[in-house]
């Protein structure tokens, strides 16, 4: 059993009981502040191969040239979006598979992520970068989120972010199930959990309705590659089911025993997300 997190759930159970208000401040200061993790010895050369870019005062990205293309002002480009508490350097597999379809690549670190600037983020902060993404750069060919990267690509396509294609790996549909799956995470009651939704709504400044991507997306005929594990266990491929459920031109594709991480490492999935792109 781990000791630490079943206190730390006990905590909060008794919290949501007898300080609601306070537990629930906490738990969102927790939901909403990314850890950063030190960069792994294979990003080191991603950073190399790439050219490091802002895109403001606040947002850091990554840009790797194909070699079949020359350097134009305006060339063609596909935009990657990692997931939380992750950073573009981490989608540096995936990139390196989608420079063969002679597009450049984009990779944007989130806010709070890798180099950008900031202490807390979520997923209407993620969605609001891609949309600057696309002011300051121009459209993409195609955008390829992951996890919580997925679902803000999802929420800025729908707000009306253009692109000819998505690519959606292992992504939450209803930020309104994230909320509620990590408050029971924590230990937090009925009550808390409720709470909980509503600070964090009241924070991001957006309802969990607003960043629905089923609601946002049941209109859309943008071509989309929904991709998922069975066995994910951070986010559940019921998620994926959901959305794909009202896309008018979407292809889902359910994978098992790759988990919520190894599935972006997968040769079967990159040709797969290469070929639906190319």
């Amino acid at each position: 059993m781990n000791f630490p997190l079943a206190a730390f759930r006990l905590g909060n159970q008794l919290g949501s009981i007898f300080t609601p208000e306070r537990t629930v401040k906490k738990a969102g200061t927790l939901f909403l502040t990314p850890k950063r993790y030190d960069i792994k010895n294979w990003e080191v050369q991603a950073e190399k191969n790439g050219q490091r870019f802002n895109i403001n005062e606040n947002i850091s990205a990554i840009r790797w040239r194909s070699h079949q293309q020359d350097e134009k002002t305006n060339p063609k480009q596909i935009l990657l979006v990692h997931g939380w508490e992750s950073r573009a350097t981490q989608m540096y597999g995936v990139a390196q598979q989608l420079l063969t379809t002679g597009f450049d690549v984009v990779a944007i670190d989130m806010p709070a992520h890798g180099h950008s600037n900031g202490h807390t983020s979520n997923p209407h902060m993620f969605a609001q970068t891609i949309q600057l993404a696309q002011q300051q750069l121009g459209e993409f060919e195609a955008i390829v989120g992951h996890s919580m990267g997925a679902g803000a690509t999802a929420i800025a396509v729908g707000r009306g972010v253009s692109t000819k294609k998505m690519v959606l790996i292992s992504g939450p549909s209803s930020i309104e199930n994230v909320l509620r799956r990590f408050a029971g995470f924590i230990g937090l009651n009925k009550n808390g959990a409720n709470k909980f939704v509503t600070f964090i709504s009241k924070f991001v400044g957006s309802t969990p309705q607003e960043l629905d991507t089923q609601i946002l997306l049941k209109d859309s005929t943008i071509p989309t590659l929904i991709i998922h594990d069975e066995q994910d266990v951070e986010v559940p491929a019921s998620e994926s089911k959901r959305l794909a459920s009202v896309l008018k031109n979407g292809q889902l594709f359910l994978t098992n025993n790759l988990g919520h991480r190894k599935i972006l490492k997968s040769a079967e999935i990159l040709q797969r997300i290469v070929s639906f792109i190319k």
